[in-house]
């Protein structure tokens, strides 16, 4: 079987598992010449804008695996395919088992963070395109007090990007700064990207039992409750959301387990399943 794919994942790596498999290279000179037969690929896992590339494959190959149904839409629409070839397996995520109350008691006595305080989280591979000036905006125009915001970064290019800004808005004292991800800490993450995909980490936040706010840019909207999803990454309502929750417990909690319970049914077995039913369909 001849496979592609941009990024490793779980899903690919499984299907390596179960099938002999062998790589696609784009063609050497014969081939670009056509004296030697092209073979596209029998799966294609589509992630990323749609290159030169990425279009051939689309168009060539006998089945391309996106992860939403939005992606297979923009895909149809654009290249007016028939959308046959296409198939949607969603992102995949296992959190760890913990006990959040216990995980965010021992994080709030470390950082010295009032017990009350909810968590607002940010975190991105890049705060810039991900919009953490949008999401500095969003805290500072926040009514209620009950709340401590924090932002992860492993990078020292954008902790000090954060900090700048942090300190431009006079809200440093407002934010604690740590490496790790700390979903499993967060009551609500928001990330207003402006980049188009499906960010796995809106599944992250869901899964580990957090309120969720991210932009109709993020294909991750599939799974999200419309109440959470920005109108654009300067959504002026996503503070007024925020302090509504930050008043009103209960609605927040019943969010939270909402989110748990989707996010709880988008597991790797899920997508080994439907792996499984498209390879039954090639016939392969």
């Amino acid at each position: 079987m001849v496979i592609y794919y941009k990024n490793e994942t779980n899903l690919t790596k499984y299907l390596e598992s179960i099938q002999e498999t062998t790589f696609y290279k784009d063609g050497g000179f014969l081939t670009k010449i056509g004296l030697k037969k092209k073979i596209y690929p029998d799966i294609y896992f589509h992630s990323g804008g749609l290159s030169e590339l990425s279009i051939r494959l689309i168009k060539n190959s006998k089945i391309t695996i996106v992860n939403s149904t939005i992606l297979k839409d923009k895909i149809i629409k654009t290249l007016g395919v028939d959308g046959s070839a296409l198939e949607v397996i969603l992102p995949a995520y296992e959190p760890k088992e913990y006990k959040k109350r216990e995980v965010q008691k021992a994080f709030k006595e470390l950082h010295n963070i009032e017990k009350n305080k909810k968590i607002i989280y940010f975190t991105a591979k890049d705060f810039m395109k991900n919009g953490f000036s949008q999401f500095v905006t969003i805290i500072n125009n926040l009514e209620m007090s009950n709340w401590k915001a924090v932002i992860s970064t492993t990078h020292e290019k954008q902790k000090i990007y954060a900090q700048e800004l942090l300190q431009h808005y006079k809200i440093l004292d407002d934010v604690v700064i740590v490496e790790d991800e700390i979903f499993d800490v967060a009551d609500i993450f928001v990330l207003p990207t402006t980049l188009e995909n499906f960010s796995l980490l809106v599944l992250k936040a869901m899964a580990n039992k957090c309120v969720v706010f991210s932009t109709t840019n993020n294909n991750a909207i599939e799974i999200m409750d419309i109440f959470s999803i920005m109108d654009g990454p300067k959504d002026s309502n996503t503070s007024y959301k925020i302090d509504m929750l930050l008043r009103v417990k209960e609605e927040m909690k019943k969010i939270k387990k909402e989110n748990k319970e989707i996010a709880s049914k988008l597991t790797y077995e899920y997508q080994q399943k439907k792996l499984d039913k498209i390879l039954e369909k090639l016939a392969l």
